[in-house]
Order: structure tokens, then sequence, then C-alpha cells
């Protein structure tokens, strides 16, 4: 599942391409209708001769703010890929994949698809976020956004939770953009034990979560945006520490790295040097 760092890679890659830009044309692919939370027609009918006028990252969300001409009418497309959800911008000469769910004509001949294998991902259409994305209004903070909340605040919200530090991060309402791959990495980066409880964490151990958060978070993006066969639609996640990596060597300590669960959710932590 995309996850903050590739949604805001992915964010960093598109919106020079994209923002003010006109939508020319907009087509669904009839087999994937059924992903679109609103009726196709409005869809096809009511993006295009709209403006792209903004591309933001929100939790695990990828939103375009659209305004028809002169600026009025402002609407958003937020989507959430899930766990199949990829995004692709090409010619549009270069035939569509049948995983092909909508496709938005930009001028300039250029094509902006959605794809997606799994056909899990959410498309909204809508004029108020909070009102109309399930669950947007109950949103926390974005995850990469911590350092700026400072270790004090951090510790009055991380104090509301009780939940195993695995399950914490993946909270939305805690902080938004951390799924399962990614806290893999900040706990093995903060050197903790995934199913420890929350109160069981002492205050350096706060700060250490603390510090790890937006470290593991902006060497992500960086790495995916350094990457030079880097490709929107696909998800390359080789650089990760352990997150994957069940059975194979910690980088840090070079004890064997566990795995719980199935390939397809995995929680990877090191015995070794985690606590």
């Amino acid at each position: 599942m995309p996850e903050l760092p590739e949604l805001e890679a992915l964010r960093i890659r598109l919106a020079p391409r994209l923002e003010n830009k006109l939508i020319t044309a907009a087509t669904v692919n009839p087999k994937k209708a059924h992903m679109l939370r609103y009726p196709v027609e409005h869809f096809a009918n009511e993006l295009p001769a709209r403006r792209i006028v903004s591309l933001v990252q929100r939790g695990k969300h990828l939103v375009f703010g659209t305004e028809l001409g002169g600026g009025g009418s402002p609407r958003w497309l937020v989507i959430n890929p899930m766990l199949g959800g990829r995004f692709q911008i090409v010619a549009g000469d270069v035939p569509a994949p049948a995983t092909e769910v909508f496709t938005i004509r930009i001028e300039g001949r250029q094509e902006l698809r959605y794809l997606d294998f799994r056909d899990m991902g959410r498309i909204y259409w809508v004029e108020d976020c909070d009102r109309e994305v399930p669950g947007w209004s109950a949103l926390g903070p974005e995850a990469d956004s911590v350092t700026e909340m400072g270790l004090d605040v951090f510790r009055k919200r991380l104090r509301r939770f009780r939940d195993e530090l695995k399950d914490l991060l993946r909270n939305q309402e805690f902080l938004a953009g951390i799924g399962n791959a990614y806290s893999d990495e900040i706990l093995f980066e903060a050197r903790l034990l995934p199913l420890r409880r929350r109160a069981s964490l002492k205050p350096p151990e706060e700060e250490a979560l603390y510090e790890a958060i937006p470290i593991v978070l902006k060497r992500a993006v960086d790495a995916i945006l350094t990457n030079p066969n880097y490709d929107e639609s696909k998800q390359d996640r080789s650089f990760m520490a352990v997150h994957m990596k069940g059975g194979k060597t910690c980088p840090r300590c070079g004890h064997r790295i566990s795995q719980l669960g199935s390939n397809r959710e995995p929680l990877n932590f090191c015995r070794g040097c985690q606590l």
C-alpha cells in the first residue's frame, strides 16, 4: 500500500507536470467503474474544462484540487490507493493497461491514469473533504510533522493511546500516513519491539520514537526520488531495513530478522536490537 513517503514522492514528481494544467477529457474503464464513489457520468462530464490548481498528500490520500475557469467552483478529486493503486502519467498514444480505472487527459496530450490491480482503491469527487470523505475529519496530524509539533506535544498526543506500538503507528487518528511498512521501519529505527504496549514506554523511548518518525519518512522520500529507475506506476522498497526482510540478516546487529503474519501484511522486526 502506498504510504506517506510514496505519495509525497509522487506529489513532488507529478505536481510540476499537472498544476495549472487544463483537463480536456476524462474516461472511466467500465470494468472498474464500481470503484468510483459517485456516478461515472458525473466524473466523465464534470472534470473536463477544470484546471488542476493543486496537488497535495494528506495521510494515505492524494488530493487533486480543481477549479473551473476564472477560479470558481472548487472541487477535489481524492484518491486512497489502498493495496493495489498506482498512478501513471504518459503520452496520450500509450496504450492503457488492463488495470486502468480512469484516465484524465491533460492539455499537452498527456494522460494521468489511475491503475489498480486489486480493485480496492477509494476514489471521491467532492466539494467538502471533511463531510464527504469517510474518516477525513478524524485524521491526525501528518506523520512527517512531528518535529514541528515538538517533543512535549508529541508525548501528550502519544499518551492518549493505549495500543501496541505497531497498531499505534498505523492508527490514522494518531498520525496520518503511516501503514504496515513504515511502522516496521520506524520501530526498527527507534529500537522498539512492535508488540510492546504504548504504556510500557519510558521517556527516553518516547523520545526515540519521536526522533525516528521524521528520520525514516524523510530517508524514504529521498531514496524514492533518487532512484534512477523511478516509475510512478511501480513501488520499490528495496531500501528498507527490515520490512519484507524476514529471515534475512539485520543490517544493524547481524541477528536474524523475524516475521509474524502473512507475506501480504507482515510484521518484521529484529529480536536482537529491538527491545
